[in-house]
């Protein structure tokens, strides 16, 4: 029997030996010099950003290598202090052990966004053709109206003002329908279309209301503008 409690007390010596040697070794807190946690932080950052649609640039500010580097005996919690949809940002470092620290890493997301540009410098009133247009990835920043992402719906169109190589095309820099152009009526009533032809009162962009002179009725009338020199009615 003595033998059998010896044997229990050397079993029991080392497992509690053992247990405190994990503990010591679970409690030895890990390195993380500056450039190794603005690296985490962009890692974080941009599988966070790839779970929400739409393309981005992230651009990351570097941590100071003045700050040396931080112990934490478990991994550091990351967070954005804003919104996703915030340009300008910052990613929270946080360490909630027992020597807790935080660091703010800043950062730019920088939303891209496919959009047709010019391949030349063209002057108001000039008439867009196909060689004149390109698509390319811009930033959504740098655009102010509403995008063109499709060439073709825009061909034939006229700018409204001067447009220079390499500029961004937004819907208010064209009128799909100027004033004085004949227009193509669309009617639709019911499943019934109908087409006669008009002469633009204004000018007008894709979506936009304006009035058309019936070349047959001599009517004027309100229709939405759909594609170049063409509008239509609904009943």
């Amino acid at each position: 029997m003595k033998k059998y409690e010896n044997l229990f007390k050397q079993t029991l010596t080392v497992t509690v030996a053992l247990l405190s040697f994990s503990s010591v070794v679970q409690a030895e807190p890990q390195s993380y010099t500056p450039a190794q946690l603005t690296e985490l932080a962009g890692q974080w950052l941009e599988q966070h950003v790839g779970a929400n649609s739409g393309e981005r640039q992230i651009n990351v500010t570097p941590l100071d290598n003045r700050i040396g580097s931080k112990y934490c005996v478990t991994p550091p919690e990351l967070s954005l202090s804003q919104d996703i949809t915030q340009r300008q940002n910052t990613i929270q470092l946080r360490c909630s052990a027992e020597q807790s620290w935080l660091l703010y890493v800043p950062v730019r997301i920088d939303e891209i966004v496919r959009t047709v540009v010019m391949t030349q410098n063209i002057t108001t009133g000039t008439l867009i053709s196909a060689d004149m247009l390109t698509t390319d990835s811009r930033e959504r920043r740098f655009v102010r109206g509403s995008l063109v992402s499709d060439e073709s719906l825009i061909i034939g169109a006229k700018s409204k003002k001067s447009l220079s190589l390499g500029q961004i095309i937004t819907l208010q820099d064209l009128c799909l329908v100027c004033k004085g152009d004949v227009v193509t009526i669309s009617v639709s009533d019911n499943g019934l279309q109908v087409a006669a032809t008009g002469i633009a009162q204004n000018d007008g962009s894709l979506g936009d209301t304006i009035s058309v002179l019936n070349r047959q009725s001599k009517r004027t009338i309100s229709a939405e503008v759909t594609a170049v020199n063409r509008v239509s009615i609904k009943f």
